[in-house]
């Protein structure tokens, strides 16, 4: 008896070698059982049958081709800058902007990402109630206010962004980054007393939304995340619009910009699928 759950049968060993790089690429255990004139692939969970039967179809439209055995150089920073690079930039400009404002005191670069302009004096910082210029409204995502704070939406946004921008390329990724930015911060803006907000929080919970349920909609995402780890992160958002998290002295938390970043992740997983849709309809 076979252990698993069966998804479909090959004839082609070259078919058979090519699905399996495939399969274990988007982190599906499975394995194969010969019989008389064909090889059937059997998948350990059940929820992976569909998205095997998926992958296999999109791979023989040609949508998919057998990820390469990556060099050993790959934990490097260079190869994962050129796998990743609008990820792994995102980061490295939020950590320098950190380093400046916080390590080196140029307060100067506060007053100018901030959404609100500041005027800063010796004695503090003031909003100056002029209108916010247009790049303020992307601006706020690369400010940060604490070690903790950057370096836990670093790890989120390297955890979910590297992801997407393997789906879709750099320049559709950094368009989405934007996008999920500027519906963030015109969300928390709006709806929150004028104040200093930043944080790359907003941008990871509209990578989570992309992540997620682009996962659910194509085979394009390989595996979305776990429901753990998309229980957890809504947990934590939903702990935010409560004020459980103020009480507990996690400091105040940006909830609208969470909320505005989910949703704008939301659409633009949705949109994705419609043009991947029309790309196969049209390979048809």
């Amino acid at each position: 008896m076979n252990s698993g759950f069966e998804v479909l049968s090959l004839y082609s060993e070259a078919e058979v070698k090519a699905l399996s790089k495939l399969l274990w690429g988007c982190k599906i255990g499975h394995h194969w059982v010969h019989q008389a004139d064909h090889i059937t692939l059997y998948v350990l969970q059940p929820m992976h049958v569909d998205l095997a039967r998926r992958l296999h179809a999109d791979m023989s439209a040609g949508i998919l081709t057998a990820p390469q055995r990556q060099p050993s150089s790959a934990t490097t920073l260079v190869t994962a800058f050129l796998n990743a690079p609008v990820t792994l930039g995102t980061i490295l400009v939020s950590f320098v902007v950190f380093l400046a404002i916080h390590v080196f005191e140029q307060w100067s670069w506060l007053s100018a990402l901030t959404y609100y302009p500041l005027m800063v004096t010796d004695q503090g910082w003031a909003l100056s109630g002029e209108p916010p210029q247009w790049y303020r409204l992307m601006t706020p995502a690369i400010l940060h206010f604490g070690w903790m704070h950057v370096v836990f939406n670093s790890l989120w946004v390297w955890e979910f962004g590297r992801r997407v921008e393997h789906a879709i390329g750099a320049a559709w990724t950094l368009a989405a980054y934007i996008a999920i930015a500027i519906v963030a911060n015109v969300a928390q803006a709006e709806l929150s007393e004028p104040s200093i907000f930043g944080g790359l929080s907003g941008v990871v919970y509209g990578l989570l939304a992309m992540v997620w349920l682009g996962g659910k909609l194509s085979p394009r995402w390989c595996v979305p995340p776990s429901n753990t780890l998309l229980y957890f992160m809504l947990g934590w958002l939903v702990l935010g619009l409560t004020g459980f998290i103020d009480v507990l002295g996690f400091g105040s938390i940006a909830n609208h910009a969470h909320v505005g970043g989910l949703l704008a992740g939301v659409m633009i997983a949705l949109a994705v699928r419609t043009v991947l849709s029309m790309q196969q309809n049209n390979r048809n």
